[in-house]
């Protein structure tokens, strides 16, 4: 959203907006009282950055609805198998294909994972220059759609977890060589995003995620055939079982870290195991709150009391990491 282009920029930010606003929605109709943002804009929109969400904070996130959402540069190398676009950080050097980040996020056991990606996937063989994007600077389509309250109940099916599963809903803006036209208000994609969950969970019938995911991908490749443009969404959903726990094998990484560096993640690693473990006690102990009445009024200090001690303990993990990754300089 620091773009020196107009319709990027503001496109960004308009999908932002909105995002927090369906977040928002999404908390008061299922009485979820946290919700955990992780923002990498401006200079903390780097791979490293990424690396420490994923490697570390998103640990607390076991069983959680997690919501991913990359707006930027997106491309894929010649001859590349994977339908999923590598995601630019800056460089071709930090860049990072989403199936890697998805794996790694399911690795967290969610029980659901909401990946929404507005990004190009066209071939590039010039590493010598950004990857390339298509701006839509044609004015927003204006479209009517009857206001609609939300039902609790529909949220309530539609994100209800399964047991030892993760169910995958992948909204991606582009099919492999295929180009995203973003606009000022987030561009056609992100608009059908809304729309289409508008209506189901205002109570439109839909028979299923699959059913809702074509839509999207059907109304983002007609609106754009409309104004002469060609955008062809890939959208799918899948319920995956997660991961059986097992010794921890090496870890992957992007960035390969020196001797001392690997030292100071063996200790990021148990701060992992203790956040895992603090997040369960905080579930087990809200589970007993809604078993035995307690008021919304008490559940909801509780829920803050868990932040503070959540918020407390990643400070001190931090700072003891700091103090090992200083003693390596």
């Amino acid at each position: 959203d620091e773009n020196q282009e107009y319709v990027i920029r503001e496109g960004c930010r308009s999908i932002g907006s909105a995002i927090d606003q369906e977040v928002n929605l999404l908390a008061s109709n299922l009485g979820i009282l946290s919700v955990i943002p992780y923002e990498l804009r401006g200079p903390n929109f780097t791979l490293e950055r990424l690396e420490e969400v994923i490697d570390y904070e998103m640990s607390y996130q076991e069983r959680d609805i997690i919501i991913l959402v990359y707006v930027g540069h997106g491309f894929r190398e010649p001859y590349a198998a994977d339908p999923y676009p590598n995601l630019y950080f800056g460089s071709y050097e930090h860049s990072v294909n989403f199936r890697d980040i998805e794996e790694r996020i399911h690795e967290k056991s969610p029980s659901i994972l909401m990946n929404i990606v507005v990004a190009c996937n066209v071939e590039i063989t010039d590493h010598s220059v950004p990857p390339p994007y298509e701006g839509d600077n044609t004015p927003p389509s204006v479209v009517t759609l009857k206001g609609s309250k939300r039902l609790p109940q529909v949220y309530e099916g539609l994100f209800a977890e399964e047991p030892n599963m993760t169910k995958v809903v992948n909204l991606f803006s582009a099919e492999p060589n295929y180009y995203t036209f973003i606009g000022s208000d987030g561009g056609i994609f992100f608009n059908e995003i809304l729309y289409t969950f508008r209506e189901v969970l205002g109570g439109k019938l839909y028979g299923s995620w699959q059913e809702v995911c074509q839509t999207i991908r059907q109304r983002t490749t007609l609106r754009s055939e409309n104004k002469g443009m060609k955008q062809l969404p890939m959208c799918s959903y899948v319920s995956r079982f997660n991961p059986v726990t097992v010794p921890l094998p090496p870890e992957r990484r992007w960035l390969q870290p020196s001797a001392c560096e690997l030292a100071a993640k063996d200790l990021r690693r148990t701060q992992r195991e203790q956040l895992r473990d603090l997040r369960r006690l905080h579930r087990d102990r809200m589970r007993e709150a809604r078993r035995n009445g307690q008021p919304r009024a008490e559940r909801k200090l509780l829920a803050q009391q868990q932040r503070v001690e959540y918020e407390n303990r990643k400070l001190r993990q931090v700072q003891a990491y700091q103090r090992q990754l200083l003693a390596c300089r």
